[in-house]
């Protein structure tokens, strides 16, 4: 599992923290709840921030399509009943992707549209399996070296 170290709190400040708030509380019925609050909010909120960074694959997407490990995702969509649109940055080589996305979108059993004057080789265009047409479009790497990778999709 990849965590995203920008979205995780340490527990250790935020406890010593209420610890040092309740030494100078003098309310003893009060101390007692308020620490099983600061203990309880202690123990959820990392857990809480760690799991909302885990967002999972749209349920749409083919699973010949294995998204990379380290892809973060930027845009997750639908626009009405049909239209889906999701896009991910990634370091990994976008080219061997696509190449090995192709395949496996082709063995699957997915029409992959190309037209005769199609030079777009930064793109897959596909359909089938409850998919209408899809497109998969690599934009330019950015000064970072991360590509961004965007699907778009209607559904049948």
């Amino acid at each position: 599992m990849i965590m995203n170290p920008h979205l995780t709190v340490p527990a250790a400040p935020v406890c010593a923290f209420f610890n040092f708030i309740f030494q100078q509380l003098d309310w003893r019925w009060l101390k007692g709840t308020l620490r099983n609050i600061a203990v309880a909010a202690c123990l959820v909120l990392p857990l809480a921030m760690t799991l909302q960074a885990d967002e999972p694959r749209p349920n749409w997407l083919p699973e010949a399509i294995e998204l990379p490990a380290d892809n973060d995702v930027l845009m997750d969509r639908s626009i009405g009943s049909s239209l889906r649109m999701f896009s991910f940055s990634t370091e990994h080589n976008t080219e061997t992707l696509l190449e090995d996305w192709e395949e496996a979108l082709r063995l699957a059993g997915y029409s992959i549209n190309q037209t005769k004057g199609d030079v777009l080789e930064t793109a897959i265009e596909f359909s089938g399996q409850g998919i209408n047409n899809a497109k998969i479009v690599v934009a330019p790497a950015s000064a970072d070296g991360r590509s961004t990778i965007e699907i778009d999709a209607t559904l049948q």
